[in-house]
């Protein structure tokens, strides 16, 4: 069973549940959300900010420090964009292009959409960053989680594709779960593993659902649980000293 924020966000993306795997989520994604898909080569922090700032006048803040990255998400005034590295692997493009959705659906979608539906029309120029809260200040502790103005969300991912450790937290860990979702159902990969021994779990996830198998490995410890080795004593007695 999906736990109510998987299954809200589920919903919110607007996506219809998948049929065929892999999941080529760039075919459907500017179908079904507003969001608008930018692959490019070489993509960096600063490439990702120029290219916003000349196409569609939109000014973002981004690390001084210009990196690789594999993928980014901009988010403005209901309308998002994501930016992946057009020269990654097919499986790291999937991947990307699921979390960076997720996040626009987790961090900028749902919240207005909530903050939309408890306040109403008047709360939009706020959500938007066109105007201050003012009269509106009562309700700043009740904004404190909701988006305000233009969103920056980066895929801050090593070499190796593990998430950075300084980046690492909750926000990070929900969105790759709602990309494993999209990308391979729980409750069709749970039906999939079923009868077949723990040590295939990732090798038939990566296979099926056309996911990196570091990844797999990891949505597979989701979906089964910590993996934990019985007890042996006789890891404490070399063999030939029993007796």
């Amino acid at each position: 069973m999906r736990s109510g924020w998987l299954d809200d966000a589920v919903k919110a993306s607007r996506l219809p549940p998948a049929t065929v795997f892999p999941r080529e989520l760039a075919d459907e994604v500017e179908i079904y959300l507003p969001v608008s898909l930018v692959p490019l080569p070489g993509l960096t922090c600063h490439q990702a900010r120029d290219w916003l700032a000349q196409r569609n006048n939109i000014r973002v803040e981004v690390p001084d420090q210009d990196r690789p990255i594999h993928g980014l998400m901009v988010a403005d005034q209901g309308r998002g964009f994501i930016f992946y590295e057009e020269r990654d692997s097919v499986e790291v493009r999937r991947f990307t292009l699921a979390h960076e959705v997720a996040h626009f659906v987790l961090d900028h979608l749902l919240p207005r959409m909530k903050a939309l539906a408890a306040f109403g029309e008047d709360i939009r120029p706020v959500l938007d960053g066109k105007r201050q809260l003012g009269a509106l200040t009562g309700l700043s502790a009740m904004l404190k989680r909701i988006p305000l103005g233009v969103q920056v969300r980066l895929m801050d991912r090593d070499s190796s594709g593990a998430i950075c450790s300084g980046k690492v937290d909750a926000v990070e860990h929900r969105a790759d779960r709602l990309a494993f979702e999209l990308l391979a159902p729980a409750d069709q990969a749970l039906r999939m593993l079923e009868g077949l021994p723990r040590t295939r779990a990732a090798d038939e996830l990566a296979s099926r659902f056309g996911l990196r198998r570091m990844e797999a490995a990891a949505y597979a410890r989701i979906l089964l649980g910590p993996e934990h080795r019985p007890f042996s004593i006789q890891k404490y007695f070399p063999e030939g000293e029993e007796e």
